[in-house]
């Protein structure tokens, strides 16, 4: 089975994504399917996107109660971002 796109998401998340500019959904689709947490730094760089854009699509999506952060306890500290359910 390969990666999950939109239209295989439920009906709510797709609703909620619907609402939120393109990067939000882009962001959600790589860490749904990813193999575990991501950190800022991971998502950028798989993304090849602004650092700033993925972190707003973060909030947003953190928001909208889509995905969750867990601190990292690393020097220097980051935090982990991961779909929520």
């Amino acid at each position: 089975m390969g990666d999950a796109a939109l239209g295989d998401l439920d009906r709510r998340t797709r609703e909620c994504l619907a609402d939120l500019p393109p990067t939000a959904s882009l962001v959600y689709l790589e860490l749904y399917n990813a193999d575990g947490p991501r950190t800022l730094r991971q998502l950028t760089y798989q993304m090849a996107r602004p650092e700033r854009s993925i972190l707003r699509a973060l909030r947003q999506l953190h928001d909208e109660d889509l995905v969750s952060c867990s601190p990292r306890h690393t020097d220097p500290p980051s935090s982990e971002w991961e779909v929520d359910g």
